[in-house]
């Protein structure tokens, strides 16, 4: 029965998350996992290292959060479910505006889910 829950839970989630990214200047169909994901592997630490420190950060943050519903690298399994695959990194407003949504939304979401994780386990 907790299945049921588990698919709701998640399509919720993953709504918010689309919501966010649109938000933060990207493509409504993506989500804010996919898009840091995505920026993390391809901005390289050795000719961009603030850019690299600053999605690792966000990156962490995520997966973090998401542990429990999708156990380690949610971002790297969220830019494969993206079919588009079509990620904008935007300017500094609207990765400030991401930062933010990051920094709010993902404590809260960990601090449900956490205490939730054996539901989500089979």
């Amino acid at each position: 029965m907790h299945y049921k829950y588990q698919g709701w839970t998640l399509a919720v989630l993953i709504a918010v998350d689309q919501f966010g990214n649109a938000i933060g200047g990207e493509n409504p169909d993506s989500t804010i996992s996919a898009r840091v994901g995505h920026f993390s592997e391809i901005t390289s630490h050795k000719d961009f290292p603030k850019k690299h420190a600053y999605w690792k950060t966000l990156e962490w943050i995520i997966d973090f959060s998401f542990y429990p519903i999708d156990g380690e690298r949610h971002y790297n399994n969220a830019a494969q479910a993206d079919i588009h695959g079509r990620y904008v990194r935007g300017n500094d407003i609207t990765q400030f505006l991401l930062s933010i949504i990051i920094f709010i939304v993902c404590p809260l979401i960990a601090i449900v889910l956490w205490p939730l994780s054996p539901l989500f386990r089979s």
